[in-house]
């Protein structure tokens, strides 16, 4: 899945290299500017730090249209919520973007005007809508602000599909890194009244570390190599 980052009529040079930043911290590179009050010039640059190329790799059309007419899957942004009276403002939270994981191809997702924000037009043009709970006395987030938010949770959903791939160590595997352990405590002759308290502290790293398949496999091979050394060491004298 690829994901386009459209903003239409920027009112504030510094805004767009603002969203260009914050593009970058979480991976996004693709950007399109729709009929841009103001143009990309020294205080974008400034503003956007490290994440120059992103600016530099830009586009610039004058129409909404243009924008997502190669796009499969179109996510609007909005403050202003409609509910039951206004359909097209019945709106999705950012941790509900997970969903967008089932979605093949390009999406985009799209900001509005800073002052005005997406109208009721360029909404319906928009698959589902999104928005940001904040306190309703001030709702209304700066552009770059609810970028962060929303990128974050994208880049976050990514992150877990990849996370998905390692196998956690089974419960058979835990047990025997345990009782490997509780072998070289042994082995090393740890003080009797203190290897319990110990056992335990190791058990409850274990149990909180989350550790892989193959981390268990790892820590296991230690532990038997260095109870060989021990024994070996012990035959010696």
């Amino acid at each position: 899945m690829e994901i386009t980052v459209i903003f239409l009529g920027a009112e504030n040079e510094g805004n767009i290299g603002s969203l260009a930043r914050v593009m970058k911290n979480f991976g996004l590179t693709d950007l399109i500017l729709v009929s841009p009050k103001v143009m990309i010039g020294k205080d974008a640059i400034k503003a956007a730090m490290h994440a120059q190329d992103v600016l530099r790799s830009a586009k610039i059309v004058e129409k909404f249209e243009d924008a997502i007419k190669n796009v499969d899957f179109v996510v609007g942004t909005t403050a202003r919520l409609g509910w039951n009276y206004n359909v097209l403002r019945t709106p999705i939270y950012p941790d509900q973007l997970s969903r967008l994981k089932e979605v093949e191809g390009k999406v985009a997702i799209v900001f509005g005007r800073e002052s005005s924000g997406l109208t009721n037009e360029e909404l319906n043009k928009c698959d589902i809508v999104l928005t940001i709970p904040a306190n309703p006395e001030y709702p209304t987030l700066n552009i770059t602000h609810a970028a962060a938010i929303i990128f974050y949770e994208i880049f976050k959903m990514f992150k877990k599909s990849q996370a998905e791939r390692y196998r956690c160590a089974s419960r058979i595997e835990k047990e025997k890194i345990l009782e490997i352990f509780h072998e070289l405590l042994r082995e090393i002759e740890y003080p009797q009244e203190k290897t319990q308290i110990a056992f335990r502290i190791f058990r409850n790293i274990i149990g909180r570390s989350f550790i892989s398949g193959r981390e268990a496999h790892t820590l296991m091979g230690v532990f038997r190599r260095t109870i060989m050394v021990i024994k070996r060491l012990k035959q010696k004298k």
